[in-house]
């Protein structure tokens, strides 16, 4: 009984010393470091390339050491950068929780007119995205050993991103014993082998944890290998671009290469019993958290929510209180008509006490009500024309649906 007391004291001890912080929002502020260098190497072409990342943490922030995050954007590997939308929101949104953010560049490109087969060009661009990811990794686990001015907690370091980023993240992490590079139909010593070219040469880029974001990898057998490594993935059921399972990622419509997505990867973790999630986006199409629209805002306050979570756990020890770790199942239902004008009628699979939400195209909420039976008709004649985004959810379930009004 005392040492149930005592283990009870000491939980709500550490809950109480970090409170809110890796969790929800903590600073107002976030100081930007842009365009720092961390790399130079050279692209598809042979021409040479210098490699910035850009820095973000929380302003004010008195704390000597802080967990790292560092994440790659999404584009195919052949265009974006480490300034969009989404993945700057990212880490903005985890900076004022307490965390040091990165948003890499990482090289792009692939050369279609070389002769090689679209799956090598693809492999070779992934591992040089890979190999620069760990060159951003080297720098920041150098800048630890000579000073720490980010503030760094050399043992608390993620990698990851959204898309082509996440599937850069999976591969650093992942893709580094001779037996698994030997399953690559590209001749990696030729581009710089595993550790690359890029920079900082004898620091580690190792890493404790992975954050895909609707990403995938090329083999889940290479986490047989680091089953130390935790993951959080999230990933959309309708997937066309980064397949949900295990399907061909595409190129202008051509088959490129076999990757295995959020659910592959999952599925392998837990057959190796290692520390891994899964949030599927039910319906949902790829990376559905990017974008301004109603629906966009809504995936990317569940997506934030959720690697916070993930992360609070791996750098606390703690389960976070107040926040639904678990994964909520998918409540089905009808809308017709749809388009409508006038009424809709709602039909779900079965009765019982849920929340009816209709948010407009700013995520305000226009409608709220409780509905009991299996059918329910709404009058929907004072809403304006446009798009709309229905939500119904109880306490283990969740349903979204778009409704357009004419």
């Amino acid at each position: 009984m005392k040492k149930f007391i005592l283990f009870s004291f000491l939980l709500l001890s550490m809950q109480a010393a970090f409170g809110q912080r890796y969790l929800t929002k903590t600073f107002d502020s976030v100081l930007v470091q842009s365009d720092i260098q961390y790399g130079f190497n050279f692209n598809y072409k042979g021409d040479s390339t210098k490699l910035y990342m850009d820095i973000f943490t929380p302003y004010g922030d008195t704390a000597i050491q802080r967990p790292l995050v560092v994440l790659a954007h999404g584009g195919s590997f052949v265009q974006g950068n480490r300034k969009l939308a989404d993945i700057v929101t990212v880490c903005k949104k985890l900076a004022e929780m307490g965390y040091v953010t990165v948003s890499i560049q990482y090289r792009l490109g692939v050369d279609i007119a070389s002769g090689n087969t679209l799956e090598k060009e693809f492999q070779q661009a992934v591992f040089r995205g890979a190999q620069d990811g760990r060159a951003a990794l080297r720098f920041l686990n150098k800048s630890v050993q000579t000073g720490n001015p980010y503030k760094i907690n050399a043992n608390e370091i993620y990698t990851g991103g959204i898309s082509a980023g996440g599937v850069l993240g999976l591969q650093l992490a992942f893709l580094e014993s001779p037996d698994e590079v030997a399953s690559l139909v590209i001749d990696t010593n030729v581009i710089g082998g595993v550790e690359g070219n890029s920079g900082n040469p004898g620091y580690s880029w190792k890493v404790k944890g992975v954050v895909s974001l609707c990403g995938a990898m090329g083999n889940v057998s290479w986490m047989n290998n680091n089953k130390d490594i935790s993951i959080c993935n999230m990933h959309g059921t309708n997937d066309a671009t980064v397949p949900y399972k295990t399907n061909y990622f595409k190129f202008f419509g051509t088959n490129v290469a076999i990757l295995q997505g959020g659910f592959s990867v999952d599925s392998m973790a837990q057959k190796q019993n290692m520390n891994t999630r899964l949030y599927t986006f039910n319906g949902a199409d790829h990376v559905p958290f990017s974008g301004t629209t109603a629906t966009n805002i809504l995936y990317m306050d569940t997506t934030l929510k959720y690697v916070a979570s993930y992360l609070y756990k791996q750098v606390t020890g703690l389960a976070p209180s107040g926040i639904q770790e678990k994964q909520l199942r998918q409540i089905s239902f009808g809308i017709y008509p749809n388009p409508a004008n006038d009424e809709i009628n709602l039909e779900l699979a079965t009765a019982g006490n849920k929340q009816l939400s209709i948010f407009n195209m700013f995520g305000e909420e226009v409608y709220s009500n409780t509905i009991l039976e299996k059918t329910f008709k709404l009058n929907i004649a004072s809403l304006a024309k446009g798009i709309y985004l229905i939500e119904i959810k109880d306490q283990n379930g969740l349903g979204k649906q778009k409704l357009v009004v004419n």
